[in-house]
């Protein structure tokens, strides 16, 4: 075919439209492009901006997650209180303690320690004293004890000092000494001077002991100490071993004991201090050739043996009250555990409807120690058994927790003036200190028994007078029922 001129421009200017429109359509693509991509920039730096405050969130977060992970470590180790190892952190150290002792032939003691007097603190000024002598015994003790050493609050009023690399005696005395005369010192509040002491169980590493005997020998001992008067430091030894084993004995054997009535009711005679007449007896608990001294805080342990025991010797005095009507009274202890609840009521009570008898002739003795328990709860018990016609009588008045501002208001009708006030006469201020005392009853209108009299000299610093009353071995040591029958006929 010929290509004409004609044919050529058609061309031509066909070729000149289609570049124009794929011109237009190329500068729009362009544009679109360009405005994808604007959008595109936008949102990165909108995505980085998020991204910017995420990543200061997380960081933040992280930082708060530390700070509560140290918060709760920190709970978890130490006493929030004092600030000092708490019970789960002195049992981790002691263990790992224990182990390099045991693997590297190291050595280690361990300080148990009870403060003496701190609940009387809490019962009397409250909870913030006691945590203001807790905050300052802490303290007191990381002063003493070198900084290799471990200090914990176990609990209460319990602390614990690990001490490593030690088992030199009379190191480990020089240091509790130390602990026991700083923890004295009177801490003040509020221009009030407070007082608490130390009892310390000690105990030096063997390596023939388990971890737990570790722990249990130096409960042991400080108890041992408490027991020992307060104060004090012991070691745990051999000695202790032994009575522990004897305790552990008669734990085994008491409840058979009880159940068979093998623990008989012994009486010493209370006498008037005009004419040294018997006026009633105390009843005596003895087993065997075991001291009651021995059993009974035993038998304490245990409410259900402790509730058996003296519900059984109550009823043994009201049957022999119902048979021969005695013109005695006869005075029972009772422990200040029985005063924590109505058991005691609801078996008097019992007692009561069962016998008729004359609860005047009874007078139940609770120590000033028992009391301090829990005051208000023993005060209404008690007030219940005056309402009931028995009279009360508080035991080893001097010895214990002793304030007239709870004494003048509890239903007591005798005060026992503890024995150590009679052991030391040897000076005028002694005796005048016990005459105080018996001129202090008088005052609150009650009756006194002197316990404990052994001597003629002890009865001559007396004055007998009608509401005086004496007990002890110059007139008349414990008896059995029936030498009780032949003194009285």
């Amino acid at each position: 075919m010929k290509i004409t001129q004609k044919m050529l421009i058609d061309e031509i200017k066909t070729l000149q439209r289609a570049a124009k429109i794929h011109a237009k359509y190329s500068i729009s693509q362009y544009r679109q492009v360009l405005k994808y991509l604007d959008e595109l920039e936008k949102e990165k730096k909108s995505l980085e901006q998020k991204v910017k405050q995420r990543t200061q969130y997380l960081e933040i977060e992280i930082k708060e997650r530390e700070k509560l992970t140290n918060k709760l470590e920190n709970i978890a180790k130490y006493d929030q209180l004092t600030g000092l190892a708490n019970r789960y952190m002195f049992l981790n150290e002691l263990e790992i303690l224990y182990n390099e002792a045991v693997l590297l032939d190291k050595n280690f003691s361990i300080l148990f320690i009870d403060l003496d007097g701190f609940k009387l603190i809490n019962d009397t000024y409250g909870h913030e004293a006691g945590d203001i002598v807790l905050q300052t015994i802490a303290q007191r003790l990381k002063n003493i004890i070198r900084k290799s050493d471990i200090v914990s609050r176990l609990g209460g009023d319990e602390f614990t000092v690990i001490l490593k690399d030690l088992d030199n005696i009379e190191k480990l005395k020089e240091i509790s000494n130390n602990i026991i005369l700083e923890i004295s010192k009177p801490i003040v509040m509020n221009k009030i001077k407070l007082h608490v002491g130390a009892s310390i169980g000690i105990y030096i590493f063997n390596k023939n002991d388990s971890l737990s005997d570790v722990i249990t020998k130096a409960d042991i001992a400080m108890y041992e100490a408490k027991k020992n008067g307060k104060g004090k430091f012991i070691f745990f030894d051999d000695k202790i071993k032994k009575e522990i084993n004897q305790i552990t004995t008669i734990k085994h054997q008491l409840k058979d004991v009880i159940k068979n009535n093998k623990i008989q009711n012994y009486f010493q005679p209370i006498v008037s201090s005009l004419d040294f007449k018997i006026k009633g007896f105390e009843v005596l608990a003895r087993w065997d050739n075991i001291s009651p001294a021995t059993f009974i805080p035993i038998l304490e342990e245990d409410i259900s043996l402790l509730k058996e025991f003296t519900f059984k010797q109550i009823e043994e005095i009201v049957k022999i009250l119902k048979k021969y009507n005695f013109n005695y009274f006869f005075s029972i202890n009772i422990s200040g555990k029985l005063l924590l609840n109505d058991d005691l009521i609801k078996f008097i009570d019992k007692m009561i409807l069962k016998y008729n008898f004359d609860t005047s002739k009874i007078h139940f003795e609770v120590t000033e120690t028992s009391l301090a328990i829990n005051i208000n709860k023993a005060s209404m018990i008690l007030s219940n058994l005056k309402k009931k016609g028995f009279e009360i009588s508080l035991d080893d008045f001097g010895t214990g927790y002793s304030s007239l501002a709870y004494i003048k208001n509890l239903p007591i009708y005798n005060i026992k003036i503890d024995k150590e006030f009679l052991l030391n006469l040897s000076t005028k201020k002694d005796i005048k200190l016990l005459r105080a005392i018996i001129n202090m009853i008088e005052i609150l209108d009650m009756k006194v028994i002197l316990e404990g009299i052994e001597t003629k000299h002890q009865l001559s610093t007396i004055k007998p007078k009608e509401y005086i009353k004496y007990q002890g071995f110059l007139f008349y040591k414990p008896i059995s029922f029936e030498e009780l029958k032949k003194i009285v006929d």
